[in-house]
C-alpha cells in the first residue's frame, strides 16, 4: 500500500530543474486478449514497418485547443516518418471521454492508443479489466525509466493483482507537468487599482480584490463548469488552504484510516458554496464550457480565471502580454498549496494488432524532441528530464515554471482528489453541483465522498 506518497511534488527536483530563456502482458482480469511476450522484437526501426500499410486509432481528450493543435501536428510528423501508417484521431472533450472510456476500451475495436487518466477511475479500472497493456518491456526498450523522472512513471503503475496504485507494472506514459493556479488579466486588475500583482499572494487581499471586482460590475472569477470537472479543481485549492498535502495524499492513495471528512475539507466545501452565493463566479458557470470561459476571460470579463496550466497556451494566445499566472494565494501559515501532477497519460489497448507501432507512437508523442517542443509551444513543460532542462522563451510559461519552483519549495503540491476509487470522479462532479445548487450541505457532500471511499476500501 502506498502511504502518504507525494510523487508529483518532486518532479522538477528529480528532473534537475528547468532552464528559463509485439506487446506486453495484460492486466489482472484479461479474458484471452493478452498480448505477445516478444515486445519490440522487430526493433525500434521496424516497429511500424513490419505491419505493412494500416490505420491505427488514437483516443485523445485534452482540454486545451492549443494542446490539441500541437498533438495534431505531432501526428502529421509521425505519419511522415512512417508512410505506411495512417493515424485516425478520435478526439473527445474530457468529460465525454471519462463517461465512455471504459465502454469504448472494452469493445471489439478499441483505439490502439488511448489517453486515459491516472488513478482508479480510469486507468486502474482498465488495468483491472485487462484492457490496457503492461508497458514495462517497452519502457526498457525505449529507455523511459531513464528519460522520465521516477515520479512521472510511479503514478502510472499498478500492482499485478490490481489492488495497489503506485507500484508494479507501468501502464501509461504522460506528456507534461501541469497544476492548477490563477490566471489574471493585468489590464483588468489595473482598472481595479491593482498594479502590483504580488499583493494578491495573500488570502485577505485576494478576497478584497474579488469584492472590488464585483462592486465594479466585473465577474470576479470566470468559471466554465458544463463538463463538471473544472469546479472540482477550485474546490481542491480551497481544501489546500486548510489541509496539508500529506493529509490529502494519504486519502488519495488509499491509506487505511485516511478520511476526506476533515474540518479542513469541510471549510473548503463551505468556501466553494460561499463563493457561489456571493456571486464570485459567473451566474451561468454550470452551463459554460471551459473553452467559452477561456474566451470570456480573454475578452476582459473577469480579472481571474482559476484553472490548470493546460489552459496557458489558450490564455496567452488570447491575451498576450496582458496575461499573467500566479499560484493560489498562500495559506495562513504563509505556504503555497496546489493540486496537480502530470497530464493525461497514454495507454495501449491489449487488443491492438500493432503493439510495437503503438508503443513507438507513445514514445514519439511523449519523449521525442518533437514532443518536448510541442509541450513548450502549448505552454507547459514536458514530463521528461530533457524537457525539464529545455530553454523556454514564452514569458508566461517561464512565469508558470518559476511559480512551480516556488510551490515545490513549499512542498505544496498534492494529487488530484478524484483518483482514489473507480467512481470517485463521477460522484464528486455530480455531488459538487448539488452542493453549490443548495440541494445538499457541505457536510453532506463530504460524507458522501468518504462513504464512497470506505465502500471501495472494503473491496480491496
Amino acid at each position: 500500500m502506498v502511504k502518504s506518497f507525494r510523487p508529483a511534488a518532486v518532479a522538477l527536483v528529480a528532473a534537475c530543474g528547468l532552464t528559463l530563456g509485439a506487446c506486453a502482458t495484460a492486466g489482472t482480469q484479461d479474458k484471452g486478449n493478452s498480448s505477445p511476450d516478444n515486445a519490440g522484437t522487430a526493433g525500434i526501426a521496424e516497429a511500424c514497418e513490419q505491419y505493412g500499410d494500416f490505420t491505427m486509432t488514437v483516443g485523445f481528450s485534452e482540454a486545451s485547443e492549443t494542446i490539441g493543435a500541437g498533438f495534431a501536428a505531432l501526428i502529421e510528423e509521425f505519419e511522415a516518418a512512417n508512410p505506411n501508417v495512417t493515424i485516425e484521431l478520435q478526439a473527445k472533450e474530457w468529460a465525454s471521454s471519462q463517461q465512455t472510456i471504459r465502454l469504448v476500451m472494452s469493445g471489439d475495436d478499441p483505439p490502439d492508443v488511448m489517453q486515459g487518466n491516472e488513478g482508479w477511475s480510469i486507468d486502474g479500472a482498465l488495468w483491472q479489466a485487462g484492457l490496457i497493456a503492461n508497458l514495462d518491456p517497452y519502457a526498457e526498450l525505449y529507455g523511459w525509466f531513464d528519460e522520465f523522472p521516477e515520479s512521472a512513471l510511479t503514478v502510472n503503475k499498478f500492482s499485478a493483482d490490481g489492488t495497489v496504485l503506485g507500484e508494479g507494472n507501468l501502464v501509461a506514459v504522460p506528456q507534461a507537468i501541469q497544476y492548477v493556479g490563477v490566471f489574471y488579466n493585468k489590464s483588468v486588475l489595473a482598472e481595479l487599482g491593482v498594479d502590483d500583482v504580488s499583493v494578491l499572494d495573500d488570502q485577505a487581499k485576494f478576497l478584497e480584490v474579488l469584492e472590488t471586482a464585483k462592486a465594479a460590475g466585473k465577474v470576479p472569477v470566470v468559471l466554465g463548469n458544463s463538463e463538471k470537472w473544472p469546479m472540482l479543481h477550485n474546490l481542491s485549492l480551497f481544501n489546500g488552504w486548510y489541509d496539508e498535502p500529506d493529509v490529502i495524499d494519504a486519502w488519495v492513495f488509499n491509506t487505511p484510516g485516511a478520511t476526506y471528512d476533515t474540518p479542513g475539507r469541510l471549510q473548503g466545501s463551505t468556501d466553494l458554496v460561499d463563493w457561489t452565493n456571493k456571486g464570485y463566479f459567473n451566474a451561468d458557470a454550470q452551463a459554460l464550457t471551459l473553452a467559452d470561459a477561456t474566451a470570456r476571460f480573454a475578452e476582459g470579463e473577469s480579472p481571474f480565471f482559476i484553472t490548470g496550466t493546460w489552459s496557458l497556451g489558450d490564455v496567452y494566445g488570447g491575451l498576450g502580454d496582458d496575461a499573467g499566472f500566479m499560484l493560489w494565494p498562500k495559506n495562513e501559515a504563509g505556504l503555497h498549496r496546489a493540486v496537480g501532477g502530470y497530464s493525461l497519460p497514454f495507454t495501449m489497448s491489449t487488443k491492438t494488432e500493432y503493439p510495437d507501432c503503438a508503443a513507438n507512437f507513445i514514445d514519439f508523442v511523449t519523449a521525442s524532441e518533437s514532443a518536448i517542443a510541442a509541450q513548450i509551444a502549448a505552454g507547459r513543460p514536458s514530463a521528461t528530464k530533457a524537457g525539464a532542462q529545455a530553454t523556454v522563451d514564452n514569458p508566461m510559461l517561464a512565469e508558470m515554471i518559476r511559480e512551480y519552483e516556488r510551490l515545490n519549495a513549499d512542498d505544496g503540491l498534492f494529487t488530484w482528489e478524484d483518483w482514489p476509487t473507480p467512481t470517485m470522479g463521477t460522484l464528486m462532479m455530480s455531488e459538487a453541483q448539488r452542493m453549490v445548487g443548495g440541494e445538499i450541505t457541505p457536510q453532506e457532500y463530504n460524507t458522501a465522498i468518504q462513504e464512497n471511499w470506505d465502500e471501495y476500501m472494503a473491496t480491496r
